[in-house]
């Protein structure tokens, strides 16, 4: 009878510890995604109800770290998804401004202008003319007159352009591709657009 009673008393107990046992968890580390603030992201990002266009509010509002893990859910769907990755590009290269780290700033604007990129060669005009402009100036990439010359161009020329009823680069931005660019490097500019291809998209399964 003592034997029986221990026993019921030794599993009672084992029972009453395996809730808390559960709650403890294995003690292994998480493996979530980090944001450009070096803070920890739940590993699927909720989607808000038309997220490209939230993104992209939150973006043109200066809230670029709410906008990142949005956009970068988004990126993810490749092909077809060029507007966020082109976003995503421009919120990283706006954190990086305020990156404090140099490493991790220059990791951000090597990301982000990749992106840019990317979308610009998936034809994605506002991508392209933003190219121009990162060119131009040196922002993320290294200055390059010509490859702006070459980007203004295909954005000029890009059929999208016009169904979407985007406008042409700006005055200002021809003023200064006009101040650096002379008949030679604007040559060199048309025979790099000339060669320049849209990326192939991906056929549907």
């Amino acid at each position: 009878m003592k034997r029986i009673l221990a026993f019921a008393v030794l599993s009672a107990a084992l029972c009453l510890g395996s809730p808390a046992s559960a709650q403890m968890g294995s003690g292994r580390p998480t493996d979530q995604p980090i944001d450009p603030s070096g803070d920890q992201m739940p590993t699927q990002t909720q989607l808000p109800a038309d997220p490209e266009g939230k993104a992209e509010d939150l973006r043109l509002a200066g809230r670029c770290p709410e906008a990142i893990p949005i956009l970068r859910r988004l990126a993810e769907g490749g092909d077809g998804y060029e507007l966020a990755q082109y976003n995503l590009g421009l919120c990283l290269l706006d954190v990086a401004k305020v990156e404090a780290d140099a490493q991790r700033a220059a990791s951000l604007k090597l990301e982000g202008s990749a992106l840019i990129l990317k979308a610009a060669n998936h034809n994605l005009p506002k991508a392209q003319v933003s190219l121009a402009e990162m060119y131009l100036s040196g922002i993320g990439v290294d200055r390059d007159p010509v490859e702006a010359g070459k980007w203004s161009l295909i954005y000029r020329a890009n059929g999208t352009r016009f169904a979407l009823g985007l406008p042409n680069i700006s005055a200002d931005l021809q003023a200064r591709l006009d101040a650096v660019l002379t008949d030679t490097t604007w040559a060199e500019a048309r025979a790099r657009a000339d060669a320049w291809t849209p990326a192939a998209q991906a056929l549907p399964e």
